[in-house]
C-alpha cells in the first residue's frame, strides 16, 4: 500500500509542479470566493485565499473520498499553495482500489493517492492553478471532478 503511494507521489513529482507529499496550488471555491480569474490575455491571477470539503463518489458508487483542501495565493499572485487530507471508503469490496486523482493547469489527470477502506490520507502543494479533484475505481469508473 506505502509503496503504491509512494510511486503516485514520485508520479506527481515528475509533472511540472513543486510537491511536498502531495500536489500543488488548489481549485475549489467554498469560501465564495473563485479560486482564479482568467484576464483577457488568458493569465490566471491567483484570487486570495479559501477552503472546500467535498464527498468524491466514483461513477458507479462503490468508492467515496472525503477531501478538504485549502488555498492561498502565493506571492507570484497566480499559483497557490496549501494543503489536502481526507478519507478513503470502499463500499463494494471488489478487490479494486479507490484513487484520488488530481489535476491542474498543465497536467491532466494523476493518480496522487490510494488507501485501504477507512484509511486517511494528506499532502500539500505549491506552484499551482486549476487544481480539481475526481475519484476513480482502478480500472475506470471516474466520477465527477469537484469543481
Amino acid at each position: 500500500m506505502k509503496i503504491r503511494m509512494k510511486a503516485a507521489a514520485i508520479a506527481l513529482l515528475a509533472g511540472t509542479a513543486t510537491v511536498a507529499g502531495g500536489i500543488t496550488a488548489p481549485a475549489a471555491f467554498a469560501s465564495g470566493e473563485a479560486p482564479a480569474a482568467v484576464s483577457d490575455r488568458g493569465d490566471i491571477r491567483a484570487a486570495g485565499s479559501g477552503s472546500a470539503d467535498r464527498t468524491l463518489w466514483t461513477s458507479n458508487r462503490a468508492g467515496q473520498i472525503n477531501i478538504h483542501w485549502d488555498w492561498k495565493s502565493s506571492a507570484d499572485g497566480r499559483t497557490y499553495y496549501g494543503s489536502f487530507w481526507g478519507k478513503f471508503y470502499d463500499h463494494k469490496l471488489d478487490g479494486k482500489y479507490v484513487l484520488l486523482q488530481a489535476k491542474w493547469k498543465g497536467q491532466g489527470w494523476t493518480t496522487i493517492r490510494t488507501a485501504a477502506n477507512g484509511e486517511n490520507f494528506s499532502g500539500d502543494y505549491s506552484k499551482l492553478s486549476g487544481l480539481n479533484f475526481r475519484a476513480c475505481l482502478q480500472g475506470g469508473n471516474c466520477g465527477a471532478a469537484a469543481w
